[in-house]
C-alpha cells in the first residue's frame, strides 16, 4: 500500500493505482475525457493534468501516472484550470458544435467540462471538420466531426472485444479514427464503441431522435438471452424500452455487452406481441378472455392427469420454474423437462459423476487471470460473447495461453498465440481423450485422492497422441503442447457450452472435460474452474431447481414419442419454440398431432403456438420480478421497466392463476414469498432476497468443493461423406426469441448455409447464391455465404430461423451427411 495527499487529504492506496484511481478513492473528482475503467491507461485528452509537488514545473496526467509513497498532489488550482480551459479550446477548434441535434446532448462529457470551465469563447480559429457521415450499417452511426480523439473506442474494441474495428489513421491536424481502408462500419456491433464514445461521435442508430437522457427511466434488470448473465440498464420512456443505457457499475458484466443485449432488446417492444390468450374454436384460434382460457387448461391439465406433459424453456425466473414445478405436482404428472432434455446432461449427469457437482465450479473474474485456457467448441464465443470478452483480456493482458477444441476456426483462434485443435465433426471426444493420454503417459498429471485412475488409464489405451492425430487431423505437437501448459498453469480454465444444437455427447463432453479438469489440477482449485454455460439466461437455475423428470417421470423427447404414441395426453409449452428450435422437426410435428390437448404460453404466435388448443400471452424479461441464476451461480434480480401489453401476463401471474383454477389454496405475497418458499433442498438455502444486492450473490461461494472421479469415455464418430452439415449459435441471435428483434434482424435475418472458401471454389459458389442441402430424406433451400472458417467438406447452418426447417435435417447428430446442388 502507498499512502500519498491530494488536495491536503492523506489516500492510502493499492501501490497499483494511478493518482487518478487514487483521487476517485478519496471522492475527488478529476476531470477525464479518455479515462475507462477497463481500459489501460492512456493519457491521451490531457484533461486530467495535476500538480505533484515533488514534480514541480510541470503538469503531469494523473491516469497514467503511478502513485508514490509520500505523493502530494494538488488536483485543481487557477493554472491547472487555465490549462484544463486551454485544452478545451484546442479540442474545439475543429468540433462541430451543434448540441441540438446531437443524441449526445445533457450527457456529453466535453459539453459537460465545456460549461464546468466556462469555455464560452475561443482563442483559437480553424477550419471545421467536414466528414461524411458514416450510416452504412443499420445500428450504430460514426460521425467524425465530434470525434476528440480521445482513442476509448479504438481501445475497447482491440482490448476487450477482441475484433478491432478501428484505428487511428493519418497525423497532425488530419488525424482521425476510422476503420480499416476508411470503409463503412462492418463489425460484430456489439456497442462497446457507442458505450465508451463521450461525445456524439459514435451513437446507436435505433435511438436517434428517440429521447433526450434526462427523459428517460432506468431499470437494471438482467438479459433475458444467454447465460452469461450480464446486467442492462434499460432505457424506458412511455411505457416503451427505447435503448440500452450503459452501466460498468452493476453486476459481473463491467458494463459489457454483445449485440443482443444491447440491440436484441426490441423484439419487448414489437406489434406482434400476444395481447390476449387464444382459445381453438372450429378450427380457428380466437381470442378469450382468462377465465376462459384459464378454464380449459384447468380442465385438460386434470383430464389428462400423469399423462401431462410439460416442455418449458430455460428463460423463466426462478421463482417462475419453482410454481411450474408446483402446477405438475398438483396435477399429478412428473414429465417435466425444459431445453430438448439433453443438451443439459454435461452438467446433471457428466459434471455429477466426476465432480459431484452440477454447475461451474469457479466465477467469470477468475478467467482473466488464467495462465492457460481450453475452450471446447468455437461457438463459445458466438454463445456467450460476453464472456468470450473475459478470455479476449486473459490472453492478451496476462499472456494466456489458449487452445480450442473445435470443428471450425473461430474468433478465438485469432487471438495471439491462439492454438485452435480443429477436428473433424464429432470427433472433440478423441481429441480430449488424447489431452488427458498425454498428461498420463508424461507424468503430468496430479493423481493424488483421485479415484478411477486405473480405469481410465485403461480406457485411453487407443488413444494415444499418434492414434488421435490420425483420426481426427489433429497434430501430436498440438495435443503435448496442450496438456502441457494444462498442467503447469497456476490457474486454468475450461470452457464448454450446450444448448439445443449442441446436443451430441453433451454428457460425454463434460465428462471428458472433467477428466482434464482432474489430471490437471484444475478441479476444486483456488483461481481454477470448469465452465459449463447453458443457452439460456436461466440455464443453471433450471438446474438448480431440478426441472427434470421425476419419479418414473418422462424427459422432453420420451414426451413427444410419447404424445405422438398417444400416451401422453396432453402438452404444456411454456417459452420455446420445439417446432423451430428441437432436433427433429418430424418428432415434435407427431406429438402435437398425437396430444389430444395442447397449451403453449409464449410472448409470439410461434410455429408451435399455431398448432395449439390454447395460447397464453406471456412476458418479456423487461416486464419480470425475480432471479436468474447465470453460469458462474450468481443470482441476480430482475426489475420490471414496463408493462405487459394487453392482457399478457407474466409467466409467475399466469401460473398462480392457474394453480388456483386447479384447486391450490397456497396463495404467494409477492416474488419475495415464492423466493422463500422454493429455497429449501436447492443451492439457494442460505441466500435471502435481500441479499442478492447490486453483484448479485453466488451460492456455493467462488469455488465449489469437488470430489475426483475419473470416469471413462469413448470416442465420438465422424460422417464419411464429401460434405457434413454442423449446426450451432450465430453470433447475432441467441435461440428463436431474438429473431423477432430488429436489431440482430438489421445483420442477419434470413437463414443461410455457410461454405469454407475451398468448397465454394470448388462448387462455383460466391455470397448470395442459393443452394439445396439435401440429407436425412428431405431437402432445403438456402442462401451460401463463403467465409474461411470452415474446413473442407464442413458446412454450417444456424438453427435459429423457422423458415429454414433446419431441424428437418438435424435430428440431434455431430453433424449430417448432405449433398450440395445449385
Amino acid at each position: 500500500m502507498v499512502t500519498l495527499t491530494i488536495d491536503g487529504k492523506q489516500v492510502t492506496v493499492a501501490r497499483t493505482a494511478t493518482i487518478y484511481d487514487a483521487a476517485k478513492e478519496a471522492g475527488i473528482n478529476i476531470p477525464v475525457l479518455c479515462y475507462a475503467k477497463k481500459l489501460l491507461p492512456y493519457g491521451a485528452c490531457r484533461v486530467c493534468l495535476v500538480e505533484v509537488e515533488q514534480m514541480k514545473g510541470r503538469l503531469i496526467p494523473s491516469c497514467t501516472t503511478p502513485v508514490t509513497d509520500g505523493m502530494v498532489v494538488t488536483t485543481d488550482s487557477e493554472e491547472i484550470r487555465k490549462v484544463r480551459k486551454t485544452v478545451l479550446e484546442f479540442l474545439l477548434v475543429n468540433h462541430v458544435v451543434e448540441c441540438p441535434v446531437c443524441d449526445k446532448g445533457g450527457e456529453c462529457d466535453l459539453q459537460d467540462l465545456t460549461y464546468e470551465y466556462e469555455v464560452v469563447a475561443n482563442r483559437f480559429q480553424g477550419e471545421k471538420f467536414d466528414l461524411p457521415t458514416d450510416e452504412v450499417n443499420p445500428l450504430i452511426e460514426r460521425n467524425m466531426n465530434r470525434c476528440v480523439l480521445c482513442g476509448k473506442c479504438v481501445r475497447v474494441c482491440d482490448e476487450i472485444v477482441g475484433y478491432g474495428s478501428y484505428s487511428f489513421i493519418n497525423r497532425g491536424f488530419e488525424t482521425k479514427i476510422a476503420t480499416a481502408f476508411d470503409r463503412g462500419l462492418d463489425c460484430e456491433f456489439c456497442g462497446q464503441c457507442v458505450s465508451m464514445c463521450p461525445v456524439g461521435a459514435i451513437l446507436p442508430r435505433p435511438f436517434k431522435f428517440k429521447a433526450r437522457p434526462w427523459q428517460l427511466k432506468e431499470v437494471d434488470t438482467v438479459c433475458g438471452y444467454c447465460g452469461n448473465g450480464c446486467t442492462v440498464t434499460l432505457g424506458v420512456k412511455a411505457n416503451k424500452v427505447e435503448t440500452i443505457r450503459f452501466n460498468d457499475k452493476t453486476g459481473v458484466n463491467d458494463g459489457n455487452l454483445c449485440i443482443r443485449g444491447r440491440f436484441g432488446y426490441s423484439y419487448v417492444n414489437s406489434t406482434e406481441r400476444l395481447t390476449t390468450p387464444l382459445i381453438r374454436k372450429d378450427g380457428q384460434l380466437v381470442k378469450a378472455g382468462w377465465d376462459e382460457a384459464l378454464a380449459a387448461v384447468s380442465k385438460g391439465f386434470k383430464a389428462a392427469g400423469k399423462n401431462l406433459g410439460i416442455i418449458t424453456g430455460a428463460r423463466l425466473t426462478n421463482e417462475e420454474f419453482y410454481l411450474l414445478k408446483k402446477v405438475a405436482a398438483t396435477v399429478g404428472t412428473t414429465n417435466l423437462d425444459h431445453s430438448g432434455g439433453e443438451c443439459y446432461k454435461g452438467v446433471t449427469e457428466g459434471l455429477k459423476q466426476t465432480l459431484g457437482v452440477t454447475a461451474s465450479t469457479a466465477t467469470f473474474p477468475q478467467v482473466e487471470k488464467a495462465d492457460a485456457i481450453l475452450a471446447i467448441r468455437s461457438d463459445f464465443y458466438e454463445t456467450h460473447p460476453v464472456f468470450g470478452m473475459v478470455v479476449n483480456q486473459a490472453v492478451k493482458r496476462n499472456h494466456a495461453k489458449l487452445s480450442i477444441v473445435a470443428d471450425k476456426r473461430g474468433k478465438f483462434g485469432k487471438l495471439p498465440d491462439a492454438r485452435s485443435l480443429v477436428t473433424k465433426p464429432g470427433l472433440e471426444l478423441n481429441v480430449l481423450n488424447g489431452i488427458a493420454r498425454v498428461l498420463l503417459d508424461e507424468g503430468l498429471a496430479v493423481t493424488d485422492g483421485v479415484a478411477g485412475l486405473d480405469e481410465l488409464k485403461k480406457a485411453l489405451a487407443g488413444f494415444a497422441p499418434e492414434q488421435v492425430a490420425a483420426a481426427t487431423g489433429v497434430t501430436v505437437d498440438a495435443l503435448q503442447q496442450t496438456a502441457r501448459e494444462l498442467a503447469a498453469a497456476k490457474n486454468s480454465a475450461i470452457l464448454l457450452a450446450y444448448g439445443l444444437p449442441y446436443t451430441a455427447y453433451s454428457k460425454e463432453l463434460a465428462t471428458a472435460a472433467a477428466n482434464i479438469a482432474i489430471l490437471t489440477g484444475n478441479a476444486g482449485r483456488e483461481g481454477s474452474g470448469l465452465y459449463l454455460c447453458g443457452e439460456k439466461a436461466n440455464s443453471q437455475g433450471a438446474i438448480d431447481l431440478a426441472v427434470l423428470p421425476g419419479n418414473q417421470g418422462l424427459g422432453a423427447q420420451a414426451m413427444l414419442a410419447a404424445a405422438a404414441a398417444g400416451q401422453v395426453r396432453s402438452l404444456y409449452i411454456v417459452n420455446e419454440d420445439p417446432l423451430v428450435s428441437y432436433p427433429d422437426q418430424g418428432k415434435v410435428e407427431a406429438a402435437l398431432a398425437g396430444a389430444e390437448f395442447v397449451v403453449v404460453q409464449d410472448l409470439f404466435l410461434t410455429e408451435t403456438a399455431k398448432q395449439a388448443d390454447v395460447v397464453l400471452p406471456a412476458a418479456s424479461f423487461a416486464e419480470k420480478d425475480g432471479t436468474f441464476t447465470n453460469a458462474e451461480r450468481r443470482l441476480q434480480r430482475l426489475h420490471p421497466g414496463i408493462t405487459s401489453p394487453g392482457s399478457a401476463k407474466t409467466d409467475q401471474a399466469i401460473f398462480q392463476a392457474l394453480l388456483v383454477s386447479l384447486g391450490d389454496k397456497v396463495v404467494y405475497t409477492g416474488t419475495e414469498a415464492i423466493f422463500d418458499a422454493l429455497k429449501a433442498g436447492t443451492p439457494y438455502a442460505g441466500i435471502g432476497y435481500a441479499d442478492i444486492g447490486l453483484q448479485g450473490a453466488v451460492w456455493g461461494g467462488d469455488h465449489l468443493t469437488v470430489s475426483k472421479q475419473l470416469v471413462p469415455v469413448g470416442g465420438g464418430a465422424t460422417v464419411d461423406a464429401p460434405f457434413q452439415l454442423v449446426t450451432g449459435s450465430a453470433l447475432y441471435h441467441s435461440g428463436t426469441m431474438s429473431t423477432h428483434a430488429s436489431g440482430p434482424n438489421a445483420v442477419i435475418s434470413a437463414p443461410y448455409v455457410e461454405f469454407g472458401r475451398e468448397d465454394a471454389a470448388a462448387l462455383q459458389l460466391v455470397d448470395g447464391d442459393m443452394v439445396q442441402v439435401k440429407g436425412s430424406g428431405c431437402e432445403l433451400q438456402l442462401q451460401a455465404r463463403v467465409d474461411n472458417r470452415l474446413p473442407q467438406g464442413v458446412l454450417f447452418a444456424p438453427y435459429h430461423f423457422a423458415s429454414a426447417g433446419l431441424n428437418r435435417l438435424y435430428k440431434g447428430e455431430a453433424s449430417v451427411a448432405v449433398e450440395i446442388s445449385k
